[in-house]
């Protein structure tokens, strides 16, 4: 009896999370409608205030992982994104973050402590988080050369293991 309580609790506060979500516009499953579509074009600052556009990479298989520093998640895959971008750079893979913090200037303290080698972007207005239904940080794409999103990831990734290497190798050779 105690089970069934407590799952019929479980379940609902799962269901009014989804609810409330849904309420401000954002939904689980509005990720899901991307894949195998063209990728939404935004364009965001980067920490030295110039804007880029996504549409600047066209032709290229990129990674786009949106992400926070406040983030346990976000902190804790930091190094396999970096590893990944090391061993793949030079076989035209582009990595662009786009952080959704409240400002640059955290991103910039952040960074002394933790350094990253690929494009970091910052979502002032929250643009792209939101044309790319990102609830929930991190939230990883996958984009071809045609700019088609393959792959839609949501939570921490191990982007060096075998089962990512395999997906990037795959865009890597279309």
């Amino acid at each position: 009896m105690k089970k069934m309580t407590l799952a019929t609790i479980l379940l609902s506060i799962i269901l009014l999370s989804v609810i409330n979500l849904n309420a401000y516009g954002f939904s689980p499953w509005e990720t899901e409608g991307l894949v195998n579509r063209k990728a939404p074009q935004f364009t965001a600052k980067n920490l030295s205030g110039e804007n880029v556009s996504l549409s600047s990479f066209e032709g290229k298989p990129i990674l786009l992982n949106f992400w926070a520093t406040w983030c346990h998640y976000c902190r804790e895959e930091r190094p396999s994104l970096n590893s990944i971008y090391k061993e793949y750079k030079g076989r035209g893979l582009t990595i662009v973050t786009v952080s959704i913090d409240r400002s640059p200037e955290i991103v910039k303290t952040y960074l002394k402590k933790m350094p990253m080698d690929f494009i970091i972007l910052h979502d002032n207005n929250k643009e792209a988080s939101q044309i790319y239904g990102v609830y929930s940080v991190p939230t990883s794409f996958l984009i071809d050369r045609k700019g088609i999103i393959k792959y839609k990831f949501m939570g921490l990734r191990e982007w060096t293991d075998s089962s990512s290497k395999k997906l990037i190798e795959g865009l890597l050779k279309e």
